[in-house]
């Protein structure tokens, strides 16, 4: 072993801890070898201690310096004094591992003595320590190591991938660059492999950033809840049926309004399975114009319900509506009667309420061509609907309960149907980005739990082998603990359905990959359950109190690192990799760059 690489000797051993007395002539910033510049150990830096065949690896967590009392030897043997004589340098280093054949192990497996000889590690060596990965063919480039910067960082694709992933750091950290580096990565190395296509990725972007980003294949939806150009997410019809996210859209209430959306769901799910479906419909309307013949009183109170549910099936309605308000109740409103063409038509029997006005207003709108085209939404509200006016003539509701929902519901449904297109056969897009710049407020945190929850459900029921990626920037909107906005109910069920994908979804081949600003707010079981992560810059202590206490891979010295990290750097630390290392995250071209970065105002001023 080359002489000139020892830097001084261990004076202290304490388990994994170590003390280093730097050798005088070894305290330069760099060292010069045969022509060579070599840097010399810093904080940060890794030294080894040979023991036997193997080579201890320890990195400096620390320096100061202290009096010397050692003055000489008697005898080979150092000779002490009570009078300080000089200073040392002493470097405090932590145990990380052990470098055997080439190959670096981690965990504190030896232990050196005192008086050890301490050396710098050599280019080589020091590679192999960052070798996180043993196959360069399968592993993506994140960038340089920073104490390093000639060397690059790789990490294995499938530690890395085929995990849950959170990036942190604050606005203009460079998080944005990290998460869009990683996947251009993986998509450049690996998209032509034949297998690739098993593979799906969706990017939930609430700002827009990466419409440009990643890959020029990929599908773009610009989602917006203020008009009909935005794009419309496909998704199966089962979507319809999901009474817990219908609750959450329109506020349903637990004990009354919730039921009673169950109940309509249910008649939707029956009205589905009908071959000649508008023919089952005019029964369904006989049989709820026949109930008013009883109750002269709620066919008034329901007139503008049956009004609507014929403007919602038919092209022209107007022939029944203008039936239904020539409709009077008369002998004190316990009769029904009409006028039309100059005579008077009585339903003094249920034969001729029937006959003269049940059987009427049907005959003027079920004509052949008078049918708008039946889609899932209109089969849908229709049931909603129907269900209403039907449990208040049976007096199963009440109309104060269960009207404001049917009011949320007409508000709403108008932004679903411009967010969501019901198909048979949803396309399945490699890699799908949701930009939810034009989706308004209510819906930011509604959108991204139906997507997650839709392709994960359909990923568990038909996993074979396949894997599903979903990506979500600015997490803390839809993961936050802390909403003031929401019912308990429905942040209870967000976050259950977010915490049930990291918990359960590795088992069904689904990863998640979380990017925020504010860990503090997000779940603690979910920042927890994490097996990578991206630390940038933070310096709100709450969030790096958050860190420090659900990430369980940073050591100490890192930690302290993470409210004085430069831009782009970060420390990156988890089950692929050997240790926390701190990194220079590359920059993608100006092409592939989110939209993140900070406008320039001296630019902006100058224009004209």
């Amino acid at each position: 072993m080359n002489d000139f690489y020892k830097i001084g000797q261990v004076i202290e051993v304490r388990g994994q801890k170590l003390r280093i007395r730097v050798f005088e002539n070894k305290n330069s910033n760099i060292l010069v070898y045969q022509g060579n510049i070599i840097k010399n150990v810093s904080v940060g830096s890794f030294v080894k201690i040979p023991k036997g065949f193997n080579n201890i690896i320890g990195r400096i967590e620390g320096e100061y310096i202290q009096e010397n009392k050692i003055i000489g030897e008697n005898n080979g043997q150092p000779r002490f004094s009570k009078d300080s004589e000089t200073i040392d340098r002493i470097i405090e280093v932590s145990i990380m591992g052990v470098l055997n054949a080439g190959h670096f192990q981690r965990g504190l497996i030896d232990i050196p003595l005192i008086f050890s000889d301490v050396y710098i590690l050599a280019d080589t060596e020091i590679r192999k320590i960052f070798e996180f990965s043993s196959d360069l063919s399968t592993s993506v480039c994140i960038g340089s190591i920073n104490d390093y910067k000639e060397e690059k960082l790789y990490i294995s694709a499938n530690s890395l991938f085929a995990s849950h992933i959170g990036i942190f750091g604050n606005t203009g950290s460079g998080k944005s660059n990290t998460l869009a580096k990683i996947y251009t990565e993986c998509f450049q190395r690996f998209k032509e492999m034949p297998g690739f296509a098993k593979s799906r990725f969706l990017l939930i972007d609430f700002n827009g950033e990466y419409t440009q980003a990643f890959d020029d294949s990929k599908k773009v939806y610009r989602l917006s809840t203020r008009d009909d150009t935005g794009d419309s997410i496909p998704i199966h019809r089962l979507f319809l049926e999901d009474v817990e996210l219908w609750s959450i859209i329109c506020e349903a209430t637990e004990k009354t309004q919730k039921p009673f959306l169950s109940k309509s769901i249910d008649l939707y799910h029956r009205l589905c399975g009908i071959d000649n479906l508008m023919a089952y419909i005019r029964v369904m309307l006989k049989n709820l114009l026949l109930r008013y013949y009883d109750s002269p009183q709620m066919f008034v109170r329901q007139l503008t319900g049956l009004k609507t549910i014929l403007a919602l099936l038919f092209v022209d309605a107007e022939p029944g509506v203008k039936i239904l308000n020539s409709i009077q109740l008369r002998a004190q409103g316990t009769k029904f009667c009409r006028i039309s063409d100059e005579r008077e038509y009585w339903g003094n029997s249920s034969s001729e309420y029937e006959q003269h006005f049940v059987s009427v207003i049907l005959e003027s709108v079920f004509v052949t061509g008078n049918y708008k085209n039946i889609d899932e939404y209109l089969i849908f509200e229709f049931a909603l609907r129907y269900k209403y006016l039907d449990s208040l003539c049976s007096q199963y509701i009440n109309e104060d309960h269960v009207g404001p929902l049917i009011s949320r519901f007409e508000n709403r449904v108008k932004q679903v149907k411009r967010l969501f297109r019901i198909c048979d056969d949803p396309s399945s897009d490699w890699l799908a980005v949701y930009s939810l710049v034009g989706v308004n407020v209510e819906f930011k945190k509604i959108v991204p739990l139906i997507i997650c929850k839709y392709f994960y459900e359909h990923q568990r029921q038909n996993f074979n082998g396949r894997s599903l990626h979903i990506i979500i920037d600015e997490a803390h909107n839809v993961l936050s603990t802390t909403s003031e906005r929401e019912s308990q109910t429905w942040k209870d069920y967000r976050l259950e359905t977010f915490e049930e994908i990291i918990k359960e979804g590795r088992k069904f081949g689904t990863f998640l990959t979380i990017s925020s600003q504010r860990p503090s707010d997000i779940s603690e079981t979910i920042i927890s359950q994490l097996h990578n992560y991206f630390i940038h810059r933070l310096v709100n202590s709450e969030d790096i109190r958050a860190i420090g206490k659900a990430v369980a891979f940073i050591d100490n010295a890192s930690y302290e690192m993470i409210s004085v990290l430069p831009q782009g750097a970060c420390i990156f630390t988890g089950v692929a990799s050997n240790f926390p290392v701190l990194v220079q995250v590359d920059l993608l071209p100006k092409q592939k760059q989110p939209q993140s970065s900070t406008i320039s105002l001296t630019e902006l001023w100058k224009e004209l």
